[in-house]
């Protein structure tokens, strides 16, 4: 979502990029947001920016009401308590967690120099075994950001720890 308070509205960039990396692992480059004014004539044009965040805050929308203000609470909690038996296995497989402070649905984890191997490894067996963030924080070269949501089982989180300790 990209939102700005209403002084703000005239500042906004008119594009936003994005920087990825294709299969190949070629540098590309993506147009993320634009103003709609960009492709058609302002004087015609009916909004400011024209993206799919219309769909994407529909759909979030439609997510949320549908748990209901207690089913969010007990999704929340559930988020939680998978990503503190995650952080939990990992450290007794003998992963430590790099910060001490309480997590929700992200934590990161310290794996060994070469896990980038280990990672590819993973990800053919259709197992994501977090972010490395080296790229944007040297100094957490080593850490991991690991992610748990609802979607995430224990027999999930089982597999990824046995997969690592190999």
């Amino acid at each position: 979502m990209f939102a700005a308070r209403q002084q703000y509205v005239r500042t906004m960039p008119g594009r936003l990029i994005g920087k990825t990396v294709d299969r190949d692992g070629r540098t590309g480059f993506v147009l993320t947001l634009a103003t709609r004014e960009q492709h058609i004539r302002r004087e015609k044009a009916t909004s400011n920016i024209c993206t799919n965040q219309g769909l994407c805050a529909t759909a979030a929308t439609l997510y949320m009401a549908a748990l209901g203000g207690t089913g969010i609470r007990q999704l929340a909690r559930l988020n939680r308590d998978r990503a503190e038996y995650l952080k939990t296995a990992l450290a007794k497989a003998g992963f430590a967690s790099v910060f001490s402070a309480p997590t929700f649905n992200e934590f990161v984890v310290r794996f060994p120099k070469g896990f980038e191997s280990t990672w590819n490894a993973l990800l053919e067996k259709k197992i994501v075994a977090g972010l490395n963030l080296a790229p944007y924080y040297p100094e957490l070269a080593d850490g991991w950001l690991m992610c748990v949501t609802e979607a995430i089982d224990r027999a999930d989180m089982d597999a990824l720890v046995k997969e690592v300790t190999r």
